[in-house]
């Protein structure tokens, strides 16, 4: 077990591929080969990660309906991740949580992707 204290400041989430997303639970019990591909859509995220990040990660273990949830310690990951999105051929939510290390409060950006590169807002 790890005993050092990680700071996740930030925190995105990574859409599932499209057969996936927009599933109830009840149409998930029915189709183990969507589950299937949410695990393998995991793995690939936890290959890539290990692959471009500097700084700690770490992949949420609890299931989303919306996605992967990843929390990274460093912006210029972030940054990174999102920037490399069509290299890996997925999409984020176009919002990014930051939470406060002193109150632990979580405050959203929505993320605006413009010809410039993209703008936290």
């Amino acid at each position: 077990m790890n005993t050092n204290k990680t700071h996740y400041k930030y925190h995105i989430t990574l859409r599932w591929p499209g057969a996936c997303r927009n599933r109830s639970l009840d149409i998930l019990q029915e189709r183990p080969d969507l589950v299937e591909q949410m695990n393998h859509f995991r793995v690939k995220a936890e290959r890539v990660c290990k692959l471009i990040m500097k700084k700690k990660y770490r992949i949420d273990p609890n299931h989303n309906l919306n996605g992967v949830t990843i929390w990274l310690e460093s912006g210029q990951d972030v940054y990174e991740f999102i920037i490399r999105q069509p290299e890996f051929d997925w999409e984020i939510v176009p919002e990014l949580d930051v939470v406060n290390s002193l109150t632990g409060e979580i405050k959203k950006w929505e993320i605006v992707y413009t010809p410039a590169g993209i703008t936290i807002a």
